[in-house]
Formats: C-alpha cells, sequence, structure tokens
C-alpha cells in the first residue's frame, strides 16, 4: 500500500515537474529578443532651445533625454540602487531573498506592504510587459530579468534604467526630471536632488515635489537613510543632506507647453510632419528664455490688478487650481449670480455647461474656440440658461529692432487656462495705434513735424457704414490748428482724419503695405484704427520704424537639426530697405514725442531713450501700447476676447502702458542706452515751441529732428525784430 502511494506521488511530482518545466520553456520562447536592446534607444524627446543656446522646452510623446552611464554620477546611480535594489551588483535578475523577506511581510499584513521587484524586473516590465497584476505576468517579468541579465552587463542594464524610468510630471528618466524638477542637468545635481529623484519610481504622483513637497522630503530623507546603511555616504553627509529643504522650480511644474512652444511645434509638424514627435531634433530658436519667463509673471500681475479694480470674475491659473474651485463653489442658479461651469458639449453654437451638482447650463458661444473639459464663468440669465464671460486677456510680443528675432512671445494670461495664442491668432482694431501710418505719409509728402493741421471736426461719408460720420476726441475736447507733432503726441483725432483727407488714401495705404499691414481700407476711420490686425502685425510696423525704414520678416526659428546631425534648415534675418531712413527717423522722433509729451508720458520712467504710441479703441475695448528702444520693440494688447469694455478711461495708456514699461525696464537693459541714430539728410535743431522757429541764446528750445533742409530759417531773434517796433 505504502509502496504505491509512494511511487504514485513520485510519478505525480515527475509529471508536474514535467509540466512546468514545459510551461516555463514555452513561456520562455514566447519572450522578445533581449539582444536588441544592446542597440535600442527609446523614443527621446525634441530639444527646443532659446537664442543663447539654453535649454528651453521639449517636443515629443515621452520628455526624455538620452544620457550616457558615463555623464551620470556616481552618487545619482548609488541613491536608485539603495532606493530600489541594493542587491543590483551580486544577484543575476532576482534578488530571492528580498522575494522571501516581501512574502513574509505581505503574509503578516495580510496585503502587498513590499514588492521585491529588482532593477532589472523593473526594466523588463517597463519595456516588454504591462502593470497588470497577475502570476503570468509575473512570471514573465522574471524569465525576463534573468534573460536580460545574461545579454547585458550590469552597466548596459543601469544605463537603459535610469533613461527609461517614469519620474513624474511628464519626465522619463534622470535627466528629464532633473530639467523638470530643478532646472538642471543631471550631472549637477546634489546629493539630496539625487535622492529625492530616487525616491520616485515607487510612486511618483504620490512623492511628487511640486504636490506633496512634505511627502517627498520623508521619501528622499528615506532613500539618503538607505544610502547610509549601504556604504554609499558617511553619517555627516547623510545628516547634511536630510536638513536641506527641498527646493523645486515652481514655474517647471506646468511647463509642458506655452505660447511659444506651441507655435514651434505648430511650425515644425507644417514642415516635417509627425517625425518631428518621434523626437531626436535639435531646434534653435530666437526666443529668450529669461526675457520669456519675465514676461508672463508681467503680464499676469497687471492684468490680474486690473480684475481686482474692476471686479472682473478671474479664472486661476492652472488647471488643478480650475479643478478646486470648480467643486468648492457655492452653487445658486439665481438669475444674474456668477458660476464656474466646465463644458460638456458643443453643438454648433451652443455650448452646454455642466456643474458640480450635475445640473447644466445652456450659452451661446463666444468667438474663441471651446473643447470639451474647458472652464468658463457663466452669468446666469434663466431657468438653464446663461452667458459667458470673457475672461480678462492680454498679449506681449517683443522682437529684435535690427533682425526680426522674436525675443518674447506671450499670447494670453495663461496657457493652461487657454492656449489660444492671440499674438498671432487674434484680430483686433489698434486704435490710434495706427496713426504713425498716416504722419509717416504727411512726412513723406513733405510735411514737416511742425507743419499744422486744422484740427476742428470736419463731417465725412464712411463707405464702410454708408453713412456720414464726425470723428471725435477723448474727452470731446475741441482744438484748433495744431502741428503734427503735437497732434499725434496727443492723439488728436480729429486732426489725424482731417490730415488723412487732405493727404489722400493712396499713399497712406501704400505706406501701410511696405509695413506689412495689409488689412487697410480706403476710409475716414482707418485713421483712428478701424481695421483689424494682429499684435505681431503691428510690432512688426513697429519694428520698421525703429530700424529706420528697414523691415525685417519676424522670425524665430534659427536652426533645425535632425538626429543624426544633419541641418534641415538655417534661417538667417530677411531685411529689405522699404521706406526712406531720414522721413521715418523724423517720425521716430514724433513718436519719441508721445513719451516725453503726450499720451505716452508713463514710458518716460524708464532710464531709456524710447519712442512709441498708445491706442485705444471706442468705448475702451481694446487698449495697446506699441513701443521701441533703437534694439527692441514690444507690443502689448490689453482686452477680452469678445467686444467688451474694459471700462471707463482704460485707455492704452493706463491698461497697457504699465505692462509695456513693466517688460522694457528689462527687456531694453540688456542693450546699451544710445539714442536712435540719425542717418544721412537728416539733422536735429532747437525749436521754440512758442513761435515754432530756431531757439538762439535768446529763448528756450527742444531738439527736433527735420529733413535736411525743411527745418525752419528764422530765429526767436528774428521774430523779435519782425514784431517788435
Amino acid at each position: 500500500m505504502w509502496k504505491k502511494l509512494i511511487a504514485f506521488l513520485f510519478f505525480a511530482s515527475f509529471l508536474l515537474t514535467i509540466s512546468v518545466g514545459v510551461f516555463l520553456l514555452l513561456l520562455y520562447r514566447e519572450l522578445p529578443d533581449v539582444r536588441l536592446l544592446k542597440m535600442w534607444r527609446p523614443p527621446e524627446a525634441s530639444i527646443v532651445y532659446d537664442y543663447r543656446g539654453r535649454f528651453y522646452g521639449d517636443i515629443g510623446v515621452q520628455r526624455r533625454y538620452y544620457v550616457p552611464l558615463e555623464e551620470i554620477p556616481e552618487h545619482v546611480v548609488n541613491a536608485f540602487i539603495s532606493a530600489e535594489d541594493k542587491n543590483f551588483y551580486s544577484h543575476r535578475g532576482i534578488d530571492f531573498p528580498s522575494v522571501v523577506r516581501a512574502m513574509v511581510k505581505n503574509i503578516k499584513h495580510r496585503r502587498i506592504v513590499e514588492g521585491a521587484s529588482t532593477i532589472t524586473q523593473q526594466l523588463a516590465r517597463n519595456l516588454f510587459l504591462t502593470r497588470k497584476r497577475t502570476f503570468k505576468r509575473k512570471l514573465k517579468e522574471a524569465l525576463l530579468a534573468i534573460k536580460i541579465e545574461r545579454e547585458l552587463s550590469k552597466k548596459e542594464i543601469l544605463e537603459l534604467y535610469l533613461n527609461q524610468i517614469y519620474l513624474g510630471n511628464g519626465a522619463y528618466g534622470v535627466e528629464a526630471a532633473s530639467k523638470v524638477y530643478f532646472d538642471k542637468h543631471v550631472k549637477e545635481l546634489s546629493l539630496e536632488e539625487a535622492a529625492l529623484l530616487a525616491g520616485l519610481p515607487k510612486a511618483p504622483s504620490k512623492f511628487n515635489p511640486f504636490v506633496n513637497p512634505e511627502l517627498a522630503k520623508k521619501r528622499r530623507n528615506y532613500v539618503l537613510k538607505r544610502m547610509y546603511e549601504d556604504g554609499y555616504i558617511t553619517f555627516e553627509e547623510y545628516e547634511s543632506a536630510t536638513k536641506k529643504k527641498v527646493s523645486v522650480k515652481e514655474e517647471n511644474r506646468y511647463r509642458g507647453s506655452d505660447y511659444f512652444l506651441d507655435m514651434v511645434k505648430s511650425y515644425l509638424v507644417r514642415r516635417y510632419g509627425d517625425e518631428v514627435f518621434r523626437g531626436g531634433f535639435s531646434i534653435y530658436t530666437t526666443v529668450d528664455k529669461d526675457l520669456q519667463v519675465y514676461a508672463q509673471k508681467v503680464l499676469q500681475k497687471r492684468l490680474t490688478s486690473i480684475a481686482k479694480i474692476h471686479r472682473f470674475p478671474f479664472l486661476p491659473i492652472n488647471r488643478k487650481q480650475l479643478e478646486e474651485s470648480f467643486v468648492k463653489q457655492k452653487l445658486s442658479l439665481k438669475p444674474g449670480n456668477v458660476l464656474l461651469g466646465k463644458v460638456k458639449a458643443v453643438k454648433g453654437e451652443n455650448v452646454q455647461f455642466e456643474l458640480p451638482n450635475g445640473k447644466t447650463l445652456k450659452a451661446r458661444r463666444i468667438e474663441l474656440p471651446i473643447k470639451e473639459g474647458d472652464f468658463f464663468f457663466l452669468k446666469v440669465t434663466g431657468k438653464g440658461t446663461a452667458d459667458v464671460l470673457p475672461d480678462l486677456q492680454g498679449a506681449l510680443v517683443s522682437m529684435d529692432v535690427h533682425t526680426g528675432e522674436i525675443r518674447s512671445l506671450i499670447g494670453g494670461f495663461s496657457y493652461y487656462r487657454s492656449p489660444f495664442n492671440r499674438v498671432v491668432q487674434a484680430k483686433r482694431q489698434p486704435g490710434s495705434a495706427i496713426k504713425p501710418v498716416v504722419y509717416l505719409s504727411a512726412i513723406m509728402r513733405g510735411f514737416t513735424q511742425i507743419s499744422t493741421v486744422d484740427a476742428s471736426p470736419r463731417s465725412f461719408f464712411d463707405p464702410s457704414t454708408g453713412e456720414e460720420w464726425t470723428p471725435k476726441n477723448y474727452h470731446d475736447e475741441e482744438y484748433g490748428i495744431v502741428t503734427l507733432r503735437e497732434a499725434l503726441a496727443k492723439s488728436i483725432n480729429t486732426a489725424t482724419v482731417n490730415l488723412l483727407d487732405d493727404l489722400g488714401f493712396e499713399i497712406v495705404l501704400r505706406v501701410g503695405d511696405k509695413l506689412g499691414l495689409k488689412s487697410l481700407k480706403p476710409y475716414y476711420s482707418l485713421a483712428l484704427g478701424s481695421v483689424e490686425v494682429s499684435p505681431l502685425e503691428l510690432t512688426s510696423a513697429y519694428q520698421t520704424f525703429a530700424n529706420l525704414g528697414v523691415r525685417c520678416e519676424p522670425f524665430f526659428i534659427k536652426k533645425v537639426v535632425d538626429k543624426y546631425g544633419n541641418i534641415l534648415e538655417e534661417n538667417q534675418p530677411v531685411c529689405k530697405t522699404v521706406l526712406p531712413a531720414p522721413e521715418v527717423r523724423v517720425l521716430v522722433d514724433m513718436l519719441r514725442a508721445v513719451v516725453l509729451e503726450g499720451t505716452g508720458k508713463r514710458a518716460a520712467r524708464l532710464p531709456r531713450i524710447v519712442a512709441g504710441k498708445t491706442g485705444t479703441t471706442n468705448d475702451y475695448v481694446d487698449a495697446w501700447f506699441v513701443g521701441f528702444s533703437p534694439y527692441v520693440v514690444t507690443g502689448v494688447w490689453v482686452g477680452f476676447d469678445t467686444r467688451k469694455s474694459l471700462g471707463d478711461r482704460m485707455a492704452g495708456s493706463v491698461a497697457a502702458l504699465p505692462i509695456w514699461v513693466d517688460y522694457m525696464r528689462v527687456a531694453a537693459s540688456k542693450y546699451p542706452n544710445d539714442d536712435f541714430p540719425m542717418p544721412e539728410g537728416t539733422v536735429e535743431v532747437l525749436i521754440n515751441t512758442k513761435d515754432y522757429v530756431k531757439a538762439d541764446d535768446t529763448c528756450e528750445g527742444t531738439p527736433m529732428v527735420f529733413i535736411e533742409g525743411t527745418e525752419p530759417r528764422l530765429t526767436c531773434s528774428d521774430m523779435r525784430g519782425i514784431f517788435s517796433p
């Protein structure tokens, strides 16, 4: 009896062993050929650089920058080994003592409290398998780890792992994570920074230092303790590192993209298709990383201030804050109440918004692109209906005067709230910011800046409306005979329209065309900015003013290199003289008077020689200031995406100019404080502004620029001689 039982058990064990062996063999044969890993490189992002060759951002499916192990510091490698697999150098793919220890702990706690995956197993899972927790997947993972260890050296495994592992916030690999969290290369990481990164693979979201800095610090200190226990660091190093604060680059938290990166991406996709998303491209741009960050901060600060003063509803900046505000808001559907709604569906001109309580509101869509998941403030109008309240917005674009290179470009208050790029996509009325086109036309017709024009109101037939139209001045002010200099400096509407009437449309449209303003129409109202232009178009026109008639096409891509080092394109400034320098220099002097004597006086606070023009449209719907130094030109627009008033007296000098001043205080300081050059054929003359004659020893004068030969001949002494008894 016993012999038969023993024989049966032996036979059953034999069959089981054979079955397991066959199963493992078949499973092993299903595994991929890991020898391919020797030549395999994970997908990388295409890297975007600023004009000084500094990392600006990336484009790709995964944010990853491959670095060889030799470029990864030893303390970074040791931190990951201590955190994830302290026996890495001694096991052959599976750490059996760790497996047993984990099983005991899990049984004791009756749940999974500890894993035992080695670095090699993690690599196998990330490269070849899913994260689904099944016995078969775990078995495959173990077999793959053994197979990888047979084919690859420990160095090769570490290099692949450290470039493959996901470390949260969209970063794959240690180089990408170093840039996201610390804005530096992995080779520059300190001990405590390395430990923080090494603590992330266990739970990237949970230990994300942007979201949970205290948890991240605890996890970092745990890794440091393990490094000390494993003999990688001294007690003094451990103690010193644990006392350090968790310091990360908060501005990188939501830096998946921005207005400039989005524009770069669109350009590259048009030129090279989806290949750019497969990574490896190096894109060298014209943007100044420092100015771009500063410009966004300045715009947000000033727009927030305007919104608070005028009590405009204002959405939070980032997605997390939006979600929190949406859930926490007090709900009342009483007409007139303002609620935060989330777009549920878009059907033609109608948008359905959902509320946290499950109810919905219907509203007419606004002019902006609206997609599912977007947030908007809604004003309840009736049962189940509401109006969309537009968000206060702004745009800023800055260019190098002599090359056309775009140095900064901010398309709105927050890219994450609205990726609509107002610098290039929005068409707005420029108001008085278009007036320099009329005054330059006058100078080209032989006028000087002290020539006079009658500013008395006239009526005109406007074909754009089919009605008689009589322009009015700001606050209904009235003027008589004024000089061109005063008319532009004080932005006198009646004088400008009358001057357009005296000149005729032909020369004004021709000058506008040379400046790149293609939308000008033969309407008298064009003198007050009734046409529509983008901020980039208008700022580009002012670049031609600042460059004394030399127009440079705006551009933002300098060079594109593929992953093999081939230069796909290399762009140089494209500049052409389109207007005569002497006449443009007279206009620049008049725009300088706008700053010194007129509507742009706030810009005179800058310790720089600058010129520019304010712009305000009817009912204070659009506010502008476009201005320049001899080296940098910047345009600022403020308004709503719908045609809504900014409020009484919210002119360009109030809403847009302070943003321009804040930005140019930094941007212009990067260049010498030079005056605008005097081209051949121009002279600067001191003019007495009482009689508009040359100043001499008997009177004071203001320096003004003239085309040589057009300056006044009479002096103050001559005038006294003429009128003396």
